[in-house]
């Protein structure tokens, strides 16, 4: 059997921050601790960037989003002598490309010293998206092959929790895939050539990342080196070419990964139990063990 990884899959990342803030306005950095999913490779993959600015008596908080997707964060807070604007832990979707002020603090007592920490946490994905239940999804690859499903929903390796609704397909590495509904490109790796059975590979899965109509995301991982066909921006139909099948990643041979998905915080997503069209008359979903023929 062919399985990914857990199942955050190079989408979410953790970090921590603290701040002390004197009565002086005297500011001293105490750490920053970034633990983006286990990996040092997680730089690179950097979703969100949060600042702080001390403006008067109170201390804002921007979170960037860097990508050219949704990403949904969620931020704890911890607070000394300060209270928020907002509730905490703040939980929000920012738009792609954009910079929000999420919420302030201020002083609770101005004759004391005060200060904050906060570890925050981003997925791709968005809290408002509204999966279309009537939609039928093609296939991943071309019609006339067929593959076996080496893991299906909730399987035991690693479709569990946010990944629930997942499927692998085992197939060779270089297997041309295909999109499995149109949609926009949002979310390009494919510069890894690395891959194994141990979750210290799991940022280092190749992927393409396409957002739906309905503002779900389809997400196609373990891809080859070099293997995307399709750029960020780029409008593709249903049965595009769009990669070609690999091995890197958290991965115990060859497969590929794929899953629709929002975000349910900034810890985890929320995959959906979609249908395949399997016949001109017919959509089911798929069960781990059989093997199915694109037509």
């Amino acid at each position: 059997m062919l399985n990914s990884g857990p199942n955050f899959n190079c989408l979410t990342a953790k970090s921590s921050v603290r701040n002390l803030d004197s009565i002086r306005r005297l500011w001293i950095t105490a750490a920053t601790i970034c633990l983006l999913c286990f990996a040092s490779q997680a730089a690179e993959q950097k979703l969100v960037k949060i600042t702080s600015h001390k403006k008067d008596d109170h201390t804002e908080f921007y979170v960037e989003n860097l990508q050219y997707a949704d990403v949904t964060v969620t931020i704890e807070m911890e607070l000394s002598n300060l209270a928020s604007a907002e509730k905490l832990p703040y939980t929000a979707t920012i738009p792609p490309r954009t910079k929000v002020k999420v919420f302030s603090v201020t002083p609770t007592d101005s004759t004391r010293d005060s200060s904050w920490s906060y570890t925050y946490y981003a997925t791709w994905g968005s809290l408002t998206a509204m999966p279309d239940d009537t939609y039928v999804y093609h296939l991943p690859y071309r019609p006339g092959e067929a593959f076996p499903v080496s893991q299906g929903f909730h399987g035991k390796y690693s479709h569990t929790g946010g990944d629930s609704f997942s499927i692998d397909f085992k197939m060779p590495e270089g297997t041309p895939v295909l999109a499995a509904r149109e949609g926009v490109v949002v979310g390009i790796k494919d510069d890894s050539d690395i891959g194994g059975s141990y979750k210290k590979f799991e940022w280092d899965a190749n992927y393409v990342l396409i957002r739906h109509g309905d503002n779900t995301l389809g997400h196609y991982v373990h891809l080859q080196k070099n293997g995307a066909r399709v750029k960020i921006g780029d409008k593709v139909v249903a049965g595009q070419m769009i990669a070609l099948s690999g091995n890197t990643g958290h991965s115990t041979g060859p497969h590929l990964h794929f899953a629709v998905f929002r975000a349910h915080s900034g810890k985890e997503r929320e995959t959906f139990p979609i249908k395949y069209r399997l016949s001109p008359l017919m959509a089911d979903i798929l069960s781990e063990g059989r093997t199915y023929k694109a037509f």
